[in-house]
């Protein structure tokens, strides 16, 4: 099994850089164009640490007495979590946004391009690029379908994913300057309190033609955008996407590989992850 620890080129793309470099307010105060408006995040209650003997979280059988370390993060502690609280906490990115773009606004659609206009610098332009009976070679391994997803508003971004034949990846635009940032999976989330960013993907049944980057990786969110801390691969599990419940607790929905190619995978799970303070 392929793992990818490395971020990835961004196909027909034009992004001023990896990683913002000045700040200011973003584009726009009011709801861009196809965005859905964010839900309020439940409460997480107070965290207190496990006692007793610790085991490490990457398993297929989590209990209240898992943990995980992080290069230059410390500990995460895991506990079991149901379909209900993940059901219950918020996401803000929007699958239909796309739909709803116009060609008029800070997000709009001309032809097969994607555009964002930041306050400060030029367009940041995503175009999408199909193939026909008559494609060559050449241009079908070019081929490439860009989708907005929306806005992180405490992040002042927002979110593009670039699908490929080989890849996924996800984009975030700085509203402020146009800078990009790319990360893991295709639902990245803002904490509630606007410190941290997370974003994760699962190579669990990856027969290795899937080159996307995976791992789950937190961001620290600065007044130069997003800053990497820290990215954690699991081997008995993975998660596609995860959802904030209080400042430092974030829930993930586990996936697992099939033990093989004739067996249906086991059930997804949940799993509560508290950060460190």
């Amino acid at each position: 099994m392929k793992r990818y620890l490395l971020l990835l080129a961004l196909p027909a793309v034009a992004c001023h850089s990896d990683q913002p470099t000045t700040s200011g307010q973003p584009a726009a105060s009011a709801t861009p164009a196809g965005q859905a408006p964010a839900s309020t995040t439940p409460t997480a209650t107070a965290f207190t640490p496990p006692t007793g003997s610790l085991r490490s979280g990457d398993t297929k059988h989590p209990t209240d007495h898992d943990t995980l370390h992080v290069l230059g993060g410390g500990v995460l502690y895991l506990k079991p979590s149901t379909a209900a609280a993940f059901a219950r906490a918020p996401t803000e990115l929007d699958w239909d946004a796309d739909k709803r773009l116009t060609t008029n606004g800070s997000v709009r659609r001309v032809g097969n391009d994607l555009l964002l206009q930041p306050k400060s610098g030029p367009v940041v332009k995503f175009t999408t690029r199909r193939t026909t009976m008559s494609s060559s070679g050449e241009d079908i391994d070019k081929a490439a379908e860009s989708r907005y997803l929306g806005q992180l508003t405490k992040a002042y971004v927002w979110v593009v994913l670039t699908d490929s034949s080989t890849k996924h990846v996800t984009t975030l635009i700085d509203q402020r300057t146009g800078h990009c940032t790319i990360v893991t999976g295709n639902q990245p989330t803002v904490s509630p309190d606007g410190q941290y960013l997370l974003s994760t993907r699962s190579d669990q049944g990856n027969d290795g033609s899937d080159e996307s980057t995976v791992g789950t990786q937190l961001y620290e969110l600065t007044s130069t955008g997003p800053r990497l801390l820290w990215t954690r691969l699991t081997l008995q599990w993975g998660s596609n996407e995860a959802r904030w419940l209080g400042p430092r607790t974030v829930l993930l929905k586990q996936e697992y590989e099939a033990a093989d190619q004739e067996s249906a995978p086991p059930p997804e799970t949940y799993v509560q992850v508290e950060l460190p303070r």
